[in-house]
């Protein structure tokens, strides 16, 4: 069918096209299956991608909490080099006075002698451990004034 409207401008025709019954939506007898199989994989595609982005927050997590563990025990080591160095020299083998670590955190201390036997230089060589692992490890030379 053709229907005519005058508008301002002129005339506009619509064509309207036969349409499907509610009978010619329904799947044929061999398309049924067809259709079970492109949702049981759409449903699949999803999944996986719902697992990566999942996994990646686990992942991102997981370095954050390395990083700032890291930058903590670098932090204390720091600290505590710089007691060590305003120290009066201990004798090797010996340990200087500790920083107070953050809780959950460790430092320790633990002096050396130098190859050659000079007495008066030792190398100290200071740890920071977080649940019994060493985070950090830091060493440097003292020498008696």
């Amino acid at each position: 069918m053709i229907y005519s409207t005058l508008l301002g401008i002129g005339v506009m025709s619509l064509t309207i096209l036969p349409t499907r019954t509610y009978n010619s939506l329904r799947p044929t007898r061999s398309e049924r299956g067809f259709v079970m199989i492109e949702m049981m994989l759409a449903v699949g595609i999803l999944g996986t991608a719902m697992l990566a982005v999942v996994m990646s927050f686990s992942t991102a997590s997981k370095t954050a909490a390395f990083i700032d563990d890291s930058a903590t025990a670098e932090w204390v080591s720091t600290s505590q080099m710089e007691l060590v160095r305003a120290a009066i020299f201990v004798p090797t083998p010996g340990t200087y006075s500790v920083v107070t670590a953050p809780t959950g955190f460790v430092v320790s201390n633990a002096t050396s002698a130098i190859a050659g036997g000079d007495a008066n230089i030792q190398i100290v060589t200071v740890t920071v451990t977080k649940d019994g692992a060493t985070v950090f490890e830091a060493s440097t030379v003292k020498v008696k004034r």
